[in-house]
């Protein structure tokens, strides 16, 4: 791997378990073993490391966020899809964790933020909306729009207050949001016994593997 890529990674790491603000360029460098000239020769500082992983953050977002994925999704594999988005947004979760103090200090920033929080709330309309017109989700117009906004303040803020308010792992974290969303949408969600019941095993269990299994291929295969 690229020292460069290593820094990265390395910063990611220890601003997600730290904040950006409790991390300096010098305690990236003694993580990595390496000098802070080193460091200064790849990344003239945090900012332009914060950018490049704002960079990573989006490119992520623009293959999970896509609207043709959502044509065949099914009620049963809605609980997957949802992961995979808390699941993406947690492993740059640093940027989520006190948003506008980040924005100010690091302006470049909110322009692609924005995009990512606009194509979310988005895919997360079209999600809804699918499954509405295909008679799976029982749900009126304005309680979608209200749904809408309450699954993206799950996915982008639940972080956020579980380490505020808990000591919860990172699994523990990413399925208390797949819990909190699943609650408000698994009774408007038309399944059988047996699909409720599994689906509310899998959350118990925290046993949702094989993800790919069950989200529709079309998710996966956007082009990079």
């Amino acid at each position: 791997m690229k020292t460069s890529q290593r820094i990265l990674l390395t910063a990611l790491t220890l601003f997600n378990r730290h904040g950006e603000n409790g991390v300096t360029s010098v305690d990236i460098a003694m993580e990595l073993d390496i000098s802070p000239g080193n460091l200064y020769y790849h990344f003239k500082g945090k900012e332009s490391m914060v950018s490049a992983l704002m960079r990573m953050h989006e490119k992520q977002m623009q293959r999970v966020l896509v609207p043709n994925a959502l044509n065949s999704i099914t009620a049963e594999e809605v609980m997957y899809y949802l992961y995979l988005l808390v699941d993406s947004l947690h492993v740059f979760r640093f940027f989520y964790r006190s948003p506008a103090d980040i924005v100010e200090k690091y302006p470049l920033i909110e322009k692609p933020r924005k995009n990512i929080l606009s194509s979310l709330h988005k895919q997360l309309s079209q999600l809804l909306a699918t499954l509405n017109n295909k008679n799976v989700l029982v749900a009126s117009r304005s309680d979608m729009t209200l749904l809408v906004d309450l699954l993206s303040l799950i996915i982008t803020q639940s972080c956020q207050f579980d380490e505020t308010n808990s000591h919860m792992d990172e699994t523990s974290q990413r399925y208390h949001a797949l819990s909190l969303m699943m609650v408000s949408l698994l009774p408007r969600l038309v399944l059988s016994e047996a699909q409720q019941n599994s689906i509310l095993d899998a959350l118990r269990s925290h046993a949702l593997a094989n993800v790919t299994e069950h989200v529709p291929q079309d998710m996966f295969n956007t082009k990079e």
